[in-house]
């Protein structure tokens, strides 16, 4: 079945056809957001919302566009959200402690990233948050700069740019390192 007849049969009542779209994107909207957030369990309860969301939503879904480029733009945003709640937080804290407030937070272990690994970590920590996922999308998932400005929710010469500015800093950096 192709995401549009088991769009089609949802909307007609039949959830199953829901359930094949799920274990269909699944692992690729978690390793998405994986890769947005840096922390598996944060990027499942995102994931979820995300399915939810478009459960509920689906009857604003365009069927003449992909569920698929639909499915990972909520997704996107649902990720930027926590991003924007974690930086308001966080200048939250800075605040509190430049007024001498001391908060007792424990500690956390996050486990590492994509970005944090030995290998990629460098290159693409290098790189705006957009660009890193505009690079993403493009090398693991094989999308088109159409398809990747539909999830940004930005101008296919918007994505092209950013695309453009995201593999020249990678190549600076790996000349960088190659005269080290």
């Amino acid at each position: 079945m192709d995401d549009r007849e088991a769009v089609s049969r949802c909307l007609a009542g039949d959830h199953k056809a829901f359930e094949a779209l799920v274990n269909k994107y699944q692992a690729n909207v978690l390793t998405f957001n994986g890769i947005i957030l840096g922390d598996r369990e944060e990027a499942k309860d995102v994931s979820q919302e995300a399915f939810i969301h478009a459960f509920l939503n689906l009857k604003l879904f365009d069927t003449n566009k992909s569920f698929k480029n639909w499915l990972y733009a909520i997704a996107y945003r649902k990720c930027i959200d926590i991003k924007r709640r974690e930086k308001l937080f966080s200048k939250y804290l800075q605040r509190s402690a430049k007024e001498n407030y001391h908060y007792n937070m424990g500690k956390v272990e996050r486990k590492r990233s994509l970005e944090e690994s030995d290998l990629l970590g460098p290159v693409l920590q290098k790189l705006s948050q957009r660009e890193r996922i505009a690079v993403l999308l493009q090398m693991n998932e094989g999308y088109s700069t159409q398809e990747i400005a539909e999830i940004l929710q930005c101008s296919e010469s918007t994505a092209r740019v950013t695309l453009h500015n995201a593999k020249r800093k990678i190549k600076s950096h790996i000349g960088e390192n190659e005269n080290v």
